[in-house]
């Protein structure tokens, strides 16, 4: 049980270093986001160059490139893209509509133009569904994607006693 609990150890402190000797998988233009160990604000640029010491990003377009060692830079996250909330909007505009509708139809009972409880709430919440899709479309952000640290590496390591196996577990 010693031995595998030293091996245990041993091969998650040579796992460790694997990621730096090799490039990432992201290629040169692509968007990413650079968190750094120094605790500045995470750095969100076009990737220039990339080696086993360092990461160079152009933060704006008429920018130099600015070189951030990987010692340094503890994620790095790869864009997917910009995209719209039309369907969370729609969400929260019919909950919201159909809870005003229900609420305002259910205390005008007996009034002439009252559409009471269901019928408040599936006017209003049909209003509030397209009111809020209109405005979930022009709500936009960006998805990331981790590139660094890897959530799971397996690696080949050559040790003094032939070929072993390293594996790292990121959480």
């Amino acid at each position: 049980m010693r031995h595998a609990a030293l091996l245990l150890v041993a091969l998650s402190a040579l796992a460790r270093g694997v990621p730096a000797q090799d490039t990432l998988a992201i290629e040169r233009g692509e968007r990413v986001r650079l968190t750094l160990s120094s605790g500045r604000t995470a750095v969100v640029g076009l990737l220039v160059t990339q080696d086993r010491d360092s990461l160079r990003v152009r933060a704006r377009p008429d920018a130099p490139p600015v070189a951030f060692p990987r010692a340094g830079v503890t994620g790095v996250e790869a864009s997917l893209g910009r995209h719209g909330h039309a369907g969370t909007g729609a969400l929260v505009g019919l909950l919201a509509g159909g809870l005003v509708g229900a609420g305002a139809g259910s205390s005008c009972s007996g009034d002439f133009l009252c559409p009471g409880a269901g019928g408040g709430a599936l006017l209003l919440g049909g209003t509030g569904l397209l009111f809020g899709a209109l405005v979930g479309v022009f709500v936009r952000s960006e998805r990331w994607e981790s590139v660094y640290p890897e959530r799971l590496g397996v690696t080949v390591l050559n040790t003094r006693r032939g070929l072993g196996v390293g594996v790292s577990i990121g959480f």
